[in-house]
């Protein structure tokens, strides 16, 4: 094998040891490139879905809050309490039908109040009651079905809530998830039996959370509330044997069948019902396949390429033997004296062996000598030019390397392909990206028009709006007179953020933020633009937003309050003059709303 190498020729030596470099250097690269992909794209799933589902399961604690509520505001209510109260101390048919009326009115006006609620009947041992609109089983006893028998396994219950079943009082096919409230009224025990609606809520969790392949509720038990299929029954046994849930969600992989998920869980509170979140690793990585062929296939196209511009370089390299096998040949003819020993049979061994055929008629060694050092010298300026000409390359290279339309043109091809594999978020997120980046090099200028500093924001809050869903919406409203005015950029994108990370990450569902900007006169009666940016987040509390007006007057850099606002107010005195800035009203709970006054300019 060592003398099979030796023996190869010095021209594919060199292409056989650049291509295997390159080859090495690009599959290296390539991997690490795709894992890096594959790590970052979990990661970013399982804090977006952990952070989807933890919402969905305040969203649900906070209906069936609202249904406890109006229980408890109906056992509270006289104009309830004090009838029921009369019919359970003298439960004749009189005073029966008296209250079947005002009875029927408040059960109407509570299931009218949900739309999850199905049907609801209130039992007592005296007589039961409803809103007539659905017809009761035939021959029902309350105190005989299931619901009841709880209350009489447990007699220190209030509520309990059961698994999906078929309606256990009323004539239907429709699935629901009972749930019994106990209260007395006197001496004598009442029974609200709602009856929640499934596929309404089935509905809604499909519609809503459409990009999991699956999600469903189990109770404690690990029975049926909402979409459990047999597939899934051993879901929540295999949780149960690991850590408990609690109501914050967590994303962990799990292999069902021959297929590996990723499920995200959480328990509610009140009930402990448990939410399951099921997506499909093959789906959500499956975008990555397409980049890992395309990967594959710029190493192949970066190979042949590489291996024309070798071989251009190595022919360029033996050339220079090649003229001195000639100059060799033709010294033959004049007769010299020296032989040349060269074991092998590569390009040097066929020199050596023309030579050593020379020798045997060299006639002097100054001719030889003469000859050798031409031979030299032009191998020198042969190499030195094809230094030249590689050092021309990487300077080229390396100027393309820092070209900002580089970096655009990378993320135009990404949003082609994701485009072309239905990667709709994908597509938007490297769209908004590029438009972000552009115009936040803007080639240099620190100036430019409102309108692109909008569209600079704007791309930010679609980005932001793909990684929140349907937490953050957001509106702009500027006059078209002032869009073509000059302005510092990125001014407003600080703002934003400030908005969404301050105001409306933290806050119980959805958040909305307004950019609005209008011409005015400022203190000096000179025309000036005021752009607004306001959200409905948690607001700031009173002393706090004293504390940053007070900051931003004096032109104060905090970092440990607000250095972003603090850092656009700066740069706006900087630019503008100290009667311009920034400054911010805030009402605690409800909204705040940062302020700007510029001067009214256009560019050049």
């Amino acid at each position: 094998m060592k003398r099979f190498i030796k023996n190869t020729k010095f021209k594919t030596k060199i292409i056989l040891l650049f291509l295997t470099l390159l080859l090495l250097h690009s599959t290296i690269a390539g991997t690490l490139y795709y894992k890096y992909t594959y790590k970052d794209t979990l990661s970013n799933y399982y804090q977006s879905s952990e952070d989807t589902i933890y919402q969905l399961n305040v969203h649900m604690y906070s209906r069936f809050r609202s249904i406890a509520k109006s229980v408890n505001a109906l056992s509270n209510n006289m104009s309830f309490a004090n009838p029921m109260s009369v019919f359970l101390r003298n439960p004749d048919t009189l005073n029966y039908a008296k209250l079947m009326g005002d009875v029927a009115d408040s059960i109407t006006e509570m299931q009218m109040s949900d739309d999850y609620i199905h049907s609801i009947y209130i039992y007592t041992k005296y007589g039961d009651f409803d809103n007539f609109v659905r017809i009761k089983k035939h021959g029902i006893k309350f105190e005989e079905t299931e619901v009841y028998q709880y209350f009489e396994e447990h007699p220190d219950e209030t509520v309990a809530w059961f698994p999906a079943m078929e309606n256990p009082v009323f004539i239907g096919t429709d699935i629901v998830i009972p749930i019994v409230y106990k209260f007395a009224i006197g001496r004598e025990n009442i029974f609200i039996l709602i009856n929640l609606d499934q596929s309404k809520i089935s509905d809604y969790l499909n519609e809503t959370y459409n990009s999991y392949e699956k999600i469903f509720i189990v109770d404690k038990n690990g029975k049926n509330i909402i979409n459990l299929d047999d597939k899934y029954k051993e879901i929540p046994l295999i949780r149960h044997q690991g850590d408990d849930l609690d109501e914050m969600a967590l994303c962990q992989p799990l292999k069902i069948g021959e297929d590996d998920y990723l499920v995200t869980s959480t328990m509610m509170k009140g009930n402990s019902w448990e939410i399951y979140a099921l997506k499909s690793t093959e789906s959500l990585l499956g975008n990555l396949t397409s980049l890992r062929k395309f990967i594959s296939l710029e190493l192949s196209i970066s190979a042949l390429l590489a291996l024309f511009i070798i071989i251009l370089c190595v022919r360029s390299l033996t050339a220079p033997l090649g003229r001195l096998v000639n100059i060799m040949d033709k010294t033959i003819k004049e007769g010299f004296h020296i032989k040349f020993h060269y074991p092998y049979k590569d390009e040097v061994g066929n020199l050596a062996k023309s030579f050593n055929y020379m020798v045997e008629e060299i006639e002097g060694l100054v001719t030889e000598l003469n000859l050798h050092i031409e031979a030299l010298k032009e191998e020198k300026e042969a190499l030195k030019v094809v230094q030249e000409q590689k050092r021309i390359a990487e300077i080229k290279a390396l100027q393309a390397q820092i070209n900002p339309h580089f970096l655009y043109n990378t993320l135009n091809t990404i949003t082609w392909q994701a485009a072309d594999q239905g990667a709709k978020e994908i597509s938007i997120l490297s769209k908004s990206l590029g438009s972000f980046f552009r115009i936040a090099l803007s080639k240099g200028r620190e100036i430019i028009t409102i309108r692109e500093e909008l569209e600079h924001v704007k791309s930010y809050l679609e980005i932001q709006k793909i990684r929140y869903k349907s937490k953050i919406n957001y509106s702009i409203e500027i006059d078209d007179e002032i869009k073509d005015c000059s302005i510092i950029k990125i001014l407003l994108q600080p703002l934003v953020e400030n908005a969404i990370y301050h105001g409306i990450k933290t806050k119980e569902g959805h958040g909305n933020i307004s950019i609005a900007a209008v011409m005015k006169m400022d203190e000096l009666t000179i025309p000036a633009i005021k752009l607004c940016v306001e959200d409905d987040g948690l607001g700031i509390e009173k002393n706090q937003l004293e504390i940053l007006n007070a900051g931003l007057s004096k032109g104060i850099v905090d970092s440990k309050n607000g250095y972003g606002i603090y850092n656009v107010n700066q740069r706006l005195k900087l630019t503008y003059g100290e009667i311009y800035g920034l400054s911010l009203e805030s009402k605690l709970g409800e909204w705040t709303r940062a302020t700007i006054i510029i001067p009214v300019q256009k560019l050049d």
